[in-house]
């Protein structure tokens, strides 16, 4: 565990096997600042929201390609995660990678935010991206305008 690190436990047997890994942790923590540990319900983001997302990649591909070649849905998806996501640096053992695109966000808050960002990115460059009437993200976006 590192600081800002998330844990997700699926029953109380995988929880109760971290214990000694916390513990071992702890140890090694200096507390220079507080340390907070903060047990929160996992809500993580539907594969609608998912599907939605990666629908709109293809949208704005089809409205960007022709003026910007490189303008593919993947193209859309990694531009989108770096301009709201952003990047962090990656260690693995003495390996540095600096600048790494940012994975989606795993919960439903987080990635109802980020696909706001992108409709709204969208929207001021005259895309309007598609909002089926049944979709996690168009009940979040209903519920929020309420």
């Amino acid at each position: 565990m590192n600081e800002g690190d998330h844990v997700k436990f699926k029953s109380r047997r995988d929880a109760e096997a971290y214990i000694p890994l916390l513990l071992k942790r702890l140890d090694s923590w200096d507390f220079s600042s507080p340390l907070v540990l903060k047990l929160q319900r996992c809500d993580p983001k539907s594969e609608g929201q998912n599907n939605l997302f990666h629908k709109w990649c293809g949208e704005m591909s089809s409205e960007f390609i022709g003026k910007v070649p490189d303008a593919t849905k993947e193209g859309m998806k990694f531009m989108m995660k770096k301009m709201f996501l952003g990047t962090q640096t990656i260690t693995v053992g003495k390996y540095v990678y600096p600048d790494q695109i940012m994975p989606l966000p795993t919960q439903k808050g987080e990635m109802y935010h980020f696909m706001e960002q992108v409709y709204h990115w969208a929207a001021k460059r005259d895309v309007l991206l598609s909002l089926p009437q049944y979709n996690e993200f168009t009940a979040l976006k209903r519920k929020q305008e309420e």
